[in-house]
């Protein structure tokens, strides 16, 4: 009898034991409940203070070769147009520099050279110091890269027939023959017009061909144009890089809706073999360099968002959702516009006006000119600079009579 007795009441102890241990389980989960659910309003209460920051309208923009930079030069040239901002431009064309790094003294022949100017958003060779010399502050700087061989590729059939010829190629599976030969190795060094060829993110970045194949040198520059840039977009991942363009900016979603702009026609592209690809990646090491760095960095930009934006009281199961909701809210807004504004896709040769552009090897957009503002998202750069100088000459100080 006793022996039952100690034993009943050795199972009476075990069962008071689990029961504190999962009461102390209990509680805890509570607390953390409570600590999320606090998060979570905290971080609720606190986006009307987010939407309420001023928009940033003063800002540099790297515009980079063949990475779908014209999709964000229109945006900012909306945005520009839209708040009556001065960008820097030159006395004619649509460079800032090309063979040289940018110096603000070329600016010095323009009738504008003394105004204030607001936004840096054209194509030039790299050059901070001088760029935040003329804007006279450090404001957000943001550029945009591509997947390398994509970069070239494209650049290849969009300056057909230009580049072919310069360089004494059929087409671009005669040029990675060429590339592959190393006694004529040299003959693909050089640059049309002086600018246009290997490496062209490097190029364009500032970096000097001389390194282009110094891969401890190639890191350096690195490293100091990632202390140079707030954000460096993947035009591959365009909708997050816009999306991070957005926060970076403080601008509204409406502010970054876009439609793909300078596409080439189907025709003009190839179809690379896994063999050419690698021999054009080991060509272009330095931009294979810059793209892999910077695309790991993006990533790290895209996993700081989720946890900033995330919704903790759903748990911990959305915590990299945020992206992925703003996103598709962007895509969604990015086809109601094209469903209103666009009537068809056409080649360059037939669109006329403000929408043709210089290239005829693009396709571009009829479009629906009665609805408001349409005509913006598919105006061509020399329309769109064309308007700026305008307002740059028409905003200069008259000297006064006396």
């Amino acid at each position: 009898m006793n022996t039952r007795w100690f034993r009943w009441l050795q199972l009476h102890s075990m069962c008071i034991i689990r029961q504190r241990r999962f009461s102390k389980w209990l509680v805890v989960a509570v607390i953390i409940s409570c600590f999320l659910a606090i998060l979570s309003s905290r971080a609720i209460s606190q986006q009307p203070e987010v939407l309420e920051l001023k928009e940033v309208r003063k800002f540099i923009f790297m515009k980079n070769h063949k990475c779908a930079s014209s999709t964000v030069e229109n945006i900012i040239f909306r945005f520009a147009l839209k708040n009556e901002l001065n960008l820097v431009l030159p006395e004619k064309g649509n460079y800032l520099s090309t063979t040289e790094l940018f110096d603000r003294a070329s600016l010095s022949a323009t009738k504008w050279r003394d105004l204030n100017f607001d936004i840096f958003s054209l194509h030039n060779r790299w050059n901070k110091k001088e760029v935040v010399e003329l804007l006279r502050e450090e404001v957000p700087t943001f550029t945009i890269i591509r997947e390398p061989v994509e970069v070239f590729e494209s650049m290849f059939h969009y300056l057909d027939p230009q580049l072919r010829e310069f360089y004494g190629v059929q087409d671009i599976h005669d040029m990675v023959c060429i590339i592959q030969n190393t006694t004529l190795s040299d003959a693909v060094q050089k640059r049309l017009m002086g600018f246009v060829g290997r490496n062209q993110m490097a190029w364009d970045l500032g970096l000097s061909p001389d390194i282009f194949d110094n891969e401890t040198a190639i890191k350096k520059e690195i490293e100091r144009l990632d202390h140079e840039f707030h954000l460096v977009m993947v035009a591959n991942r365009m909708e997050e890089s816009l999306i991070l363009l957005k926060q970076l900016l403080n601008w509204p979603l409406q502010n970054v809706i876009h439609l793909k702009l300078n596409r080439r026609k189907p025709e003009k592209s190839s179809r690379l073999s896994a063999a050419e690809k690698k021999v054009l990646e080991e060509w272009l090491a330095a931009d294979v360099q810059i793209f892999q760095y910077f695309s790991h960095r993006f990533d790290e930009k895209i996993e700081q968002f989720n946890w900033k934006n995330s919704r903790f009281l759903a748990g911990f199961s959305n915590v990299h959702s945020a992206m992925k909701r703003q996103t598709q809210l962007l895509e969604a807004a990015n086809r109601k516009l094209y469903h209103r504004c666009v009537f068809s896709e056409v080649g360059n040769e037939k669109l006329t006006g403000k929408f043709k552009d210089s290239n005829n090897n693009i396709i571009g957009y009829i479009i629906n000119e009665d609805e408001d503002d349409c005509a913006l998202y598919a105006t061509s750069e020399d329309t769109y600079l064309s308007i700026f100088r305008n307002q740059l000459l028409s905003r200069i100080t008259k000297p006064s009579l006396v």
